[in-house]
């Protein structure tokens, strides 16, 4: 792997990885699913274990593409520990109008075109999606995976009310483990929480004998004019929705509304379901107690990514771009990055 950026420690920035020996490939710009913070939008679980669910879902999805001769662009944080982002950098590398620049002075200085480039967000990642579209960037087409289009207030309301002792014990759980202290203190403010997020508000301080959060609220989602069902209406070209039918994080109903608002001025948009996949479109056990029991343990991430969420996705992709392979058999998914690939940052591009 060639880097050509000056790395330093705990730096959070966009990467564009271009395979090599292709000239001008297609592009997959990725958001995730943290771009609005890691709690209590990427809750439950403690900060570091929102961190490395989605990370380890999105080097998935980014591996899938380089081996399938596509360029990422994507948010990557350098560190030589295992320490994750703060929130604060989180936001200070989200800022729509820097994103936009960032993102179009690395397309143009390695001669890649963003009509040859698809935007990918996950989870909260279609939301700022939706902003980069509404500010004027213009991809050839839009995945939409594990998307929101319900209100916020009840997304949050979805992902920690059915951890409350009574719930856990009515589904059936009776023996768990204790939640982690930050979902923990989390759903005893929950109603606090929502209160804040009715009032506007932009950050809440949540504490008990002892544990202490302060949490950052977006509050552009929380608008009439940037809400997620508002932002949709920016996504003109062609999409594809991909929800998990099991997901415990964002309901699969937001799936179908998405699909009838975008309809609306798209006419080209599809929607694919996934029976029994999670929020990050992996296996999941049959039985509801054993989902809520892996949700809340963690241990959801040990199950592999759905060959076919891949699949579909490489497939739009192609189609949207109008690349022509020839017939061979798909590669497997790899778990690291390819030795040949170049790696380019926007501290280049400022260089």
């Amino acid at each position: 792997m060639q880097n050509n950026s000056i790395i330093t420690n705990n730096v959070l920035q966009w990467n564009l990885t271009l395979p090599a020996q292709i000239p001008q490939p297609g592009v997959v710009i990725i958001i995730p699913g943290w771009v609005y913070g890691l709690l209590p939008l990427g809750g439950p679980g403690l900060e570091k274990d929102v961190w490395f669910r989605e990370k380890k879902f999105i080097d998935e999805v980014t591996n899938f593409s380089f081996n399938n001769g596509l360029g990422v662009l994507t948010l990557s944080f350098s560190t030589d520990t295992d320490d994750i982002p703060s929130d604060a950098m989180i936001h200070a590398t989200t800022h729509i109008p820097n994103i936009y620049i960032t993102i179009k002075n690395l397309m143009k200085e390695h001669s890649c075109n963003l009509n040859k480039s698809v935007l990918f967000g996950h989870g909260f990642g279609v939301c700022l999606m939706c902003e980069l579209v509404s500010y004027g960037l213009k991809p050839a087409g839009y995945i939409i995976a594990s998307g929101v289009y319900t209100d916020v207030e009840s997304v949050l309301t979805q992902k920690y009310f059915p951890f409350k002792d009574q719930n856990l014990q009515s589904a059936g759980i009776e023996k768990y483990s204790p939640v982690d202290p930050d979902t923990a203190l989390i759903m005893k403010n929950l109603g606090k929480l929502l209160q804040a997020v009715r009032k506007g508000r932009d950050k809440i301080k949540l504490r008990d004998a002892d544990h202490y959060l302060e949490l950052t609220i977006p509050k552009r989602l929380f608008s009439d004019d940037s809400s997620p069902s508002a932002l949709l209406s920016a996504l003109d070209a062609p999409s594809v929705i991909l929800h998990g039918s099991g997901d415990l994080d964002i309901s699969v109903i937001n799936a179908f509304f998405l699909e009838t608002k975008l309809k609306q001025k798209n006419d080209s948009v599809s929607r694919i379901v996934m029976l029994d996949r999670d929020h990050w479109f992996r296996e999941m056990p049959d039985a509801i107690a054993d989902r809520i029991r892996e949700r809340l343990s963690g241990e959801c991430i040990n199950h592999p990514v759905d060959h076919r969420f891949l699949k579909n996705s490489l497939i739009f992709i192609e189609d949207v771009l109008k690349i022509r392979r020839p017939k061979k058999k798909m590669p497997d998914p790899i778990t690291s990055y390819n030795s040949t690939m170049a790696v380019l940052t926007n501290q280049e591009v400022e260089e």
